[in-house]
């Protein structure tokens, strides 16, 4: 009789897996004698593949997770990563994009705001045409491409059913206990110095001192580096957060207040005036709309005033808000606030711009340019060269004309009156879903209006999200956890 026993599929699968994990297993231990760095990056991107294996949507959760809490960006700069890593994470979204397009044989998806993309994306084509520095405004109108058109299509095409969009929800809460939790701890710690890999940067600007000069403060802007940036892409996670809260049981619903804590302490640990403020209005806005109840906003005010009664620093920042009266009263400018100054005057600038270039503007990114000249006209403070306008209508106005200033508005109303009133037909964890997004397109659209039109991934990520949100409702659910090995087979045995 043979000694030898034939080998089952079971074998040859269990061999395969030990085959691979040994391989793993040596390259982690050759990187880690390099870098080790580069061996952490090594096993996530090996787990991140197996996973992937199984279920095409990791690719969208990873991608998420990365693109909000721009690690990706982190890397490159802070850890010597080569740029084509940044893109490349985002390319990942090609595997669910090719596995419902090209195995479950599905429509591409562009959605009902499309009109008003392609208007803003035509305002931008022209402006570059006709633009006096033609070579700066088309490397802007490709950045527009790359990171604005295509990043959406690839983010409404992925996102296919209620599931998914719950999990989408969850990566960017994920990504917020990063981008919200090492600042924190760097303030709890007073360690300014440390940037914690980029995680916590606190920028090249000094910080602040309190009236009575006791306590220096500095404004911290976590993986994002910029501080009034920072403070509206954590208030977007807010809304997110608070839904899940509201519609997650037990472990999950404490991992969303953690996350809402840290986002919380993101928001305020910027130190930005503006964003406070419309974080005030916002809360006041969904109390009206009894989406939260009132008696907790009350509550919750009580205990703002009492924190801010005992925090110099924001009493020295939020103090200076006062200083509107004197930039609105004639002859007083020299009294105001100097930021409040050069907004005013960066705004002033922009709308002379789009006075004088109406239907499409200057040309995408040119506004910087004509900044300093047309603030000059406005007499309440000069401006350094290449000043941006520092609210998002003006900017576009003053770039894209009326054409891209239509687009924009366009996009926002279709989004939110869609996403408004679906929620409130839907029932259940959709409809806090869509609720949740509707605030995180308000969000962004109110602190827009201090914030011009950059870091614009986070824009069209939140865009995507919010398109997708619209279809989820019409769409029949999709077997996305199947794994890819399975959908082949189905594939060549239906051929």
């Amino acid at each position: 009789m043979s000694t030898f026993q034939q080998t089952t599929p079971f074998d040859m699968k269990a061999g395969i897996i030990v085959g691979l994990v040994a391989l793993v297993s040596m390259g982690m231990a050759g990187l880690l004698l390099i870098s080790p760095i580069l061996a952490a990056g090594f096993f996530i991107v090996t787990m991140s593949a197996a996973l992937m294996w199984r279920s095409v949507n990791v690719a969208t959760y990873l991608v998420f997770f990365c693109v909000y809490s721009n690690l990706a960006a982190v890397a490159v700069r802070f850890h010597g990563v080569p740029g084509i890593a940044a893109h490349a994470v985002v390319g990942l979204l090609m595997i669910p994009l090719l596995y419902f397009i090209v195995l479950r044989r599905q429509p591409i998806i562009l959605g009902r705001s499309f009109v008003w993309i392609a208007l803003l994306t035509l305002s931008q084509f022209l402006g570059a045409l006709f633009a006096e520095q033609p070579q700066l405004a088309w490397a802007e109108f490709n950045s527009f491409l790359l990171e604005g058109l295509l990043l959406y299509l690839l983010v409404v095409n992925v996102i296919r059913e209620e599931t998914t969009l719950r999990n989408v929800t969850w990566s960017l809460l994920a990504a917020g206990l990063i981008m919200g939790g090492v600042p924190l701890l760097q303030q709890l710690s007073g360690t300014f110095e440390n940037n914690y890999g980029g995680l916590a940067q606190t920028g090249d600007e000094p910080g602040f001192t309190t009236d009575d000069d006791e306590v220096e403060q500095m404004r911290l802007s976590g993986p994002i580096g910029e501080k009034n940036r920072y403070a509206q892409i954590m208030l977007m996670l807010v809304p997110l957060a608070l839904f899940r809260i509201r519609d997650e049981r037990g472990l999950l619903r404490l991992l969303a207040t953690i996350a809402l804590l840290c986002a919380v302490a993101g928001v305020f640990l910027a130190f930005s005036r503006s964003t406070i403020l419309c974080a005030g209005f916002i809360i006041v806005l969904a109390a009206i709309f009894r989406h939260v109840n009132r008696f907790k906003v009350a509550v919750v005010g009580a205990l703002l005033f009492a924190g801010l009664m005992a925090t110099p620093q924001y009493r020295t920042r939020l103090s200076s808000l006062l200083d509107l009266k004197s930039l609105l009263t004639s002859g007083k400018h020299s009294e105001a606030d100097g930021a409040l100054k050069g907004r005013a005057t960066e705004m002033g600038a922009a709308l002379l711009v789009f006075r004088d270039h109406p239907l499409i503007g200057v040309g995408p990114g040119q506004f910087k340019y004509y900044s300093q000249e047309y603030g000059e006209r406005i007499g309440i403070r000069a401006l350094d060269p290449e000043r941006q306008a520092h609210c998002l209508p003006l900017d576009v106005a003053a770039e894209n004309g009326l054409l891209g200033l239509t687009g924009l508005l366009g996009l926002f109303i279709t989004l939110g009156v869609g996403l408004y009133r679906q929620s409130e037909q839907e029932s259940g964890d959709l409809s806090g879903l869509k609720m949740a997004v509707f605030y995180m397109l308000l969000v962004y659209g109110i602190t827009g209006l201090f914030l011009h039109f950059a870091y614009i991934r986070y824009f069209w990520l939140m865009v995507g999200i919010a398109e997708a949100s619209l279809r989820i409702k019409s769409l029949k659910p999709a077997k996305d956890n199947m794994p890819i090995s399975n959908s082949l087979k189905l594939q060549c045995q239906g051929n």
